[in-house]
C-alpha cells in the first residue's frame, strides 16, 4: 500500500491548530466589542422645543467628570416633518458634547439643522420621538465605556425662518388641507401652541371623526402643531392621527385622507420662485435697461457730435437694441479651433452673471428689492468679481496672445481700482453700521424735529454729510467707471485698437454678453452711487412712515431712485463722449499713487470723524455748507457751457427727438 503523501499528514495536524487560534481571536474580538453598560443616570432631555443656536442639555446625576470631559450622545428614533413620510430607524452620533456632574450639553448648530431638520429653505418644523443615549468613552486602556439612555424622548426642532415667499406656500397648503378635513381654525393660537376649532363641516372627514368646535389640534401625524403649515399630510397614512385636546383631556382622533392631493413640494416651490424671479429680473428690467442705456448712448454720442444717430428701427430708432440683438443671435457662433471650448463658451456667462447677481440686491423702492440682504453691499462687491474671473478666462480660453494680454490687463485694471473703491463703500458703511442697502438708504434722512429735518432733502445725503464724504462720492464714482471699463479707463476694449482684447475670438451672441454685461453695469454702478450717497428712494420732505402708508408716495419714491441714476447714466455717457483716454500706465498711476493713498486717508478721517462725533446742530451747518458749495460749482459749470456756446455760435437743439 502506497502512503499517504507528506502534506497530508501536516495539514491533518495544521488545520485544527489553525481553526483553534481563530476561535480565540474571534473570542477577543467579540470582548472587545461588548456594548457600553447602562451606568450612567440620565433622567430628561431639555428643552423640548429646540430654535437654532439653543443648547440641548440631558439632565443626570452623579456624572463622572474625572473619567472625561466630554461625551457621545446619539439620537436614535423617528423623524417627522409636515408634509413628509416619517423617516424611521434613525441614528443621530454628535461627538464632543460637554460633560458635567448634573448634565450633558450640546449646541443645536447648523450642522446639526441640517441633520434634524433639513438645509435652508428645505429646513422644516420636525418632531423627533425616541431615545437619547449618552456614552462616555474610556479613557484607559482595558476599560469599558459607560452609557444611559433616556427613552421615549419627544423634541421638536424648529429651524429658522425661511424666505416670504416659501412660509407662504407652507401655510396655503396647511389651509388647504384644513379645508379638505372641514375645519375652520381661530386666528390666534393658544399661548401652549395649536389650532383651536372654531368650527367643523357637516359631512367631512372632521365630522366622521367627531372632531368638535372647541377642541384645539396639538399635533397632526405625530409632528406638533405650531402654524397652520404643520398640518400637511405626508401621504404615506389613509387615516392621519390627529391630537387633540378637549377640555383637561388628551385624546387622538382619525382623519382620512383619501383624495386629498398634495401640493408640490415647497423646496421646488422655492427654487421656482428664485428661478422666476431671477428670469424677471433678467428679461424685464435688466435686457431693457442694457438695451435703452445703449440706443441713449448713440443719441447722446451723435447729438455730440452733430449726428443723427439711430432713428429707424421704432420710433426715433427706440427698438434698435432689439434689432441689434437679434442680429446677433442669428450672427454665427464660431469658436478657434486651438480654445478651450469649454472655458471659452463659460467666459461670457461669468460676466454676464457678475452683473446681473447685483439687481437681486438694488433697492429700487422701499419695499420694491429683490432680496434684502443684512449682507447687500458685500455681496455687490462679492459677485461683481465674477466679471474680472470672466474677462480673464475668456482671454485665457481663446488661445491668442493679444485676448491673453487684454484679459490680464482688464483684471489689473479691475482688481487695482476694486480697492479704493471698496475702501470709499467701508467708509459708508462705518457711518451706517449696517452692511445693508436699505438701512444704508434710512440713514440718509432726517429726525422728525422739523419740516426740514424730515425725509431725504439733500443735506442729508451722504454726498453733502461732510466733504470728506463729498469727496468720496466722486472717488467712488472714477473708480466704478474703471471697474466697468467705461472710457476714458476702456483700455481693455478700446475702439482705436487693432484687436478688441479679450473679446477679439468671439462672435454672435457670446461677444454681445460682455458688453451687454458693461452696460448694464453702467445703471448699476449708478444705482448703488445713487443708494450710497445720493438719498435712493427717500423723498423729501415725507418720513418713511409716511411713504410706507401711501402707495402713491412708494411710486414717487421709485421715480426718484431712477432718476437719480438715470442722472448718473447721463454723466457716464457724458465722460465718455467728451474725455480722451488715459494711457494704461497713466491709468494705474492714478490709482496707486493717488486713488488708493486718498482712500485710506479718507477711511482715517472718517474714522476719526465718528470718533469724536458732532452734535446735530454742527451737523446739520456742515450739510447745509457743503450742498452750498456744490450748488454753486454746478452753477458755475452750467454758466461756463453757456458761455462756450455762446462763443462758439453752436446751434443749440434742446429738443432730445430731433
Amino acid at each position: 500500500m502506497r502512503g499517504s503523501p507528506p502534506w497530508r499528514a501536516l495539514s491533518r495536524g495544521f488545520l485544527p491548530c489553525l481553526l483553534a487560534l481563530l476561535a480565540l481571536l474571534g473570542a477577543a474580538g467579540c470582548g472587545q466589542s461588548r456594548t457600553a453598560p447602562e451606568l450612567l443616570s440620565v433622567i430628561d432631555v431639555v428643552p423640548r422645543e429646540v430654535d437654532l443656536g439653543d443648547r440641548i442639555e440631558i439632565l443626570g446625576t452623579h456624572l463622572p467628570t474625572a473619567q472625561a470631559k466630554e461625551a457621545i450622545v446619539t439620537f436614535r428614533g423617528t423623524l417627522r416633518r409636515p408634509g413628509q413620510a416619517p423617516l424611521t430607524g434613525q441614528s443621530i452620533e454628535i461627538d464632543g458634547a460637554q460633560l458635567s456632574s448634573n448634565k450633558v450639553s450640546l449646541v443645536f448648530s447648523d450642522g446639526l439643522q441640517a441633520r434634524f431638520a433639513g438645509r435652508g429653505d428645505d429646513a422644516v418644523h420636525t418632531t423627533f420621538h425616541g431615545d437619547v443615549t449618552v456614552e462616555i468613552p474610556a479613557t484607559t486602556q482595558g476599560a469599558l465605556p459607560v452609557s444611559g439612555t433616556v427613552r421615549g424622548v419627544t423634541l421638536d426642532f424648529i429651524p429658522p425662518t425661511p424666505r416670504r415667499a416659501v412660509i407662504a406656500a407652507r401655510e396655503k397648503e396647511g389651509e388647504r388641507a384644513l379645508a379638505f378635513f372641514g375645519v375652520e381654525v381661530a386666528a390666534e393660537s393658544p399661548p401652549a401652541g395649536g389650532l383651536v376649532v372654531t368650527g367643523v363641516r357637516d359631512g367631512s372627514p372632521a365630522s366622521r371623526a367627531q372632531l368638535l368646535a372647541g377642541d384645539v389640534i396639538t399635533s397632526f401625524e405625530g409632528v406638533k402643531v405650531l402654524s397652520k403649515a404643520d398640518v400637511r399630510p405626508g401621504g404615506h397614512e389613509r387615516l392621519s392621527p390627529v391630537g387633540i385636546r378637549r377640555g383637561a383631556a388628551p385624546l387622538e382622533v382619525k382623519l382620512s385622507t383619501e383624495g386629498f392631493h398634495a401640493s408640490a413640494p415647497t423646496d421646488l416651490l422655492g427654487a421656482g420662485i428664485l428661478l422666476g424671479v431671477a428670469a424677471a429680473i433678467i428679461l424685464l428690467f435688466m435686457a431693457p435697461t442694457a438695451g435703452l442705456i445703449t440706443w441713449v448712448e448713440r443719441r447722446v454720442s451723435a447729438r455730440m457730435q452733430s449726428r443723427i444717430g439711430p432713428n429707424r428701427a421704432g420710433p426715433q430708432g427706440l427698438l434698435v437694441w432689439i434689432a441689434d440683438g437679434i442680429k446677433s443671435i442669428l450672427k454665427e457662433d464660431i469658436i478657434p479651433a486651438e480654445a478651450d471650448r469649454a472655458l471659452f463658451r463659460l467666459a461670457p456667462y461669468l460676466v454676464f452673471v457678475g452683473v446681473s447677481a447685483t439687481f437681486v440686491v438694488m433697492p429700487f423702492g422701499q419695499y420694491l428689492i429683490a432680496a434684502d440682504l443684512d449682507i447687500g453691499i458685500l455681496f455687490v462687491i462679492a459677485v461683481t468679481s465674477l466679471v474680472t474671473i470672466g474677462l480673464m478666462t475668456g482671454g485665457w480660453a481663446s488661445n491668442n496672445k493679444w485676448s491673453l494680454l487684454g484679459g490680464i490687463r482688464s483684471a489689473a485694471q479691475i482688481i487695482s481700482y476694486e480697492i479704493p473703491g471698496a475702501v470709499a463703500i467701508v467708509c459708508i458703511v462705518m457711518m451706517t453700521g449696517s452692511l445693508r442697502l436699505q438701512d444704508i438708504i434710512a440713514a440718509q434722512g432726517g429726525t422728525g424735529a422739523s419740516f426740514l429735518d424730515v425725509g431725504g432733502w439733500p443735506w442729508h445725503w451722504f454726498v453733502f454729510r461732510n466733504p470728506i464724504t463729498f469727496a468720496l462720492f466722486f472717488l467712488y464714482f472714477t473708480t466704478a467707471l474703471a471697474e466697468g471699463n467705461r472710457a476714458p479707463f476702456d483700455l481693455p476694449e478700446a475702439e482705436s485698437e487693432l484687436v478688441a482684447g479679450y473679446s477679439t475670438e468671439y462672435s454672435g451672441m457670446r461677444y454681445l454678453f460682455f458688453f451687454f454685461a458693461e452696460w448694464a453695469n453702467v445703471f448699476v454702478m449708478c444705482g448703488i452711487a445713487s443708494a450710497l450717497f445720493l438719498g435712493g428712494w427717500q423723498i423729501p420732505g415725507v418720513s418713511p412712515s409716511q411713504q410706507e402708508a401711501s402707495f402713491g408716495l412708494q411710486l414717487l419714491g421709485v421715480f426718484l431712485f431712477l432718476l437719480k441714476s438715470w442722472s448718473l447714466v447721463f454723466v457716464v455717457i457724458w465722460i465718455r463722449w467728451t474725455l480722451p483716454r488715459v494711457r494704461i500706465d497713466q491709468m494705474m498711476n492714478l490709482c496707486w499713487k493717488w486713488f488708493v493713498p486718498l482712500s485710506f486717508l479718507a477711511f482715517l478721517l472718517t474714522a476719526l470723524w465718528m470718533v469724536i462725533g458732532v452734535s446735530k446742530t454742527v451737523q446739520l451747518v456742515i450739510s447745509v455748507v457743503t450742498f452750498a458749495v456744490w450748488a454753486y460749482l454746478l452753477i458755475h459749470f452750467i454758466r461756463r457751457v453757456q458761455y462756450n456756446l455762446r462763443e462758439a455760435k453752436v446751434a443749440l437743439h434742446l429738443n432730445p427727438f430731433l
